[in-house]
């Protein structure tokens, strides 16, 4: 039986490019209502605007402040009087070595972005989610949160935490028929994930993923209630060497990072 995604309201954050705003056109292609949440007003009123179906709307949000979530949620119960799905994947990268001076002020953007922003989001639409039943959150998080990206620390400790919160998570809202999955693409292109080192090389570039494949994840989680779900699928080989061999995998991940710094110096 296939899943009618019709009427459903779905919230979806980082809307405004890249994989947020390829699920939402895909979704409101399915027949989805969606509600477009991204801090660009012109970039998400140009998306509802493109989107087929009616219904839809935007909402200019920061996940990272508290009160514009909450008015998020406001907006969502006032126009839609429900949401369905939210798709967390508002997200930042702002690597900082340790030594700098505003490292921990970089670290602390990346966490209220990309993880304390998805808990917020999920906390402030949970009545909502609920009340759906069944109701459905999907984390947008990265194979950052399974295996270290070296060179960007903060980046994946942010993924990490989501990654481990939606696990836990998920377990906890089963009860009340609120699935919680993890998406975790691979590097993706995108306009805050540029990808330049990896689509220039003849190698590498086979690692990437596309928006495209991202959406299709997603989908693939929603319809058949998965927990998690990796894009590319062969980051999973990845996953699993680092798990049997860490010794191995840390001295092939110290050998990349070495000869990274020889070649920036």
């Amino acid at each position: 039986m296939s899943y009618d995604y019709a009427a459903k309201v779905v919230v979806v954050t980082g809307a405004s490019s890249g994989i947020g705003r390829a699920a939402a056109v895909d979704l409101a292609g399915r027949g989805a209502i969606v509600c477009a949440v991204a801090r660009r007003e012109q970039l998400l009123r140009e998306l509802v605007e493109s989107l087929p179906g009616e219904g839809h709307s935007h909402f200019v949000c920061d996940v990272a402040d508290r009160a514009q979530v909450e008015a998020l949620a406001g907006h969502v119960s006032e126009r839609h009087g429900r949401c369905d799905i939210l798709i967390n994947n508002a997200g930042i990268s702002r690597h900082r070595p340790l030594l700098a001076d505003d490292a921990l002020e970089a670290l602390d953007s990346v966490m209220a972005t990309n993880f304390f922003g998805a808990v917020a989001c999920t906390k402030a639409l949970l009545p909502m989610l609920v009340e759906a039943r069944p109701g459905h959150v999907v984390n947008i998080a990265s194979v950052a949160g399974r295996i270290p990206v070296s060179g960007n620390a903060a980046y994946t400790a942010s993924k990490f935490a989501l990654v481990g919160w939606s696990e836990a998570m998920h377990s906890e809202l089963r009860h009340q028929d609120v699935h919680v999955s993890s998406v975790e693409p691979g590097p993706v292109p995108t306009e805050g994930f540029p990808q330049r080192g990896m689509a220039g090389h003849p190698i590498y570039r086979l690692g990437l993923a596309s928006t495209d494949d991202v959406t299709k994840a997603i989908r693939d989680a929603i319809e058949k209630r998965k927990v998690r779900r990796t894009v590319p699928r062969p980051y999973y080989l990845a996953q699993l060497a680092r798990l049997i061999a860490p010794g191995p995998w840390r001295a092939l991940q110290d050998r990349v990072v070495a000869a990274r710094t020889r070649r920036d110096r």
